[in-house]
């Protein structure tokens, strides 16, 4: 598989009651030309398992484990991981509307995006 056109980066923390529909969310994208990089922060909790799940079930997932460091040091270990051209941003207790990613794509000649809502 070639690289991604964005990386979505999504910083989990003891989010198990949240991080299904965010997750479903990202995957649920028209834009299907990315990757999903779950970092789990050190939960206490189910979040970790659950982001293991998806992993198995979509390869365009992908899940790395840390010690707790804090929402910047998740970013960061999913920065050193992405392989995408460009870095999209999604915390654990948002979800995205399914035209989320698309809607940046027609802006990909820029140095920065910026979404509202």
């Amino acid at each position: 598989m070639s690289d991604p056109k964005i990386s979505v980066i999504i910083p989990v923390y003891n989010a198990e009651s949240t991080l299904r529909r965010c997750v479903d969310s990202v995957l649920a994208q028209t834009l299907t030309d990315f990757e999903c990089l779950l970092i789990n922060d050190g939960s206490e909790d189910k979040s970790g398992e659950i982001c293991d799940e998806y992993a198995i079930r979509d390869s365009r997932v992908r899940v790395f484990h840390k010690e707790n460091g804090g929402v910047s040091s998740a970013r960061n270990v999913g920065l050193d991981n992405a392989t995408g051209e460009w870095i999209a941003f999604v915390d654990s207790d948002d979800w995205v509307g399914e035209k989320y990613l698309e809607s940046f794509s027609g802006h990909l000649d820029a140095d920065l995006v910026i979404g509202g809502f």
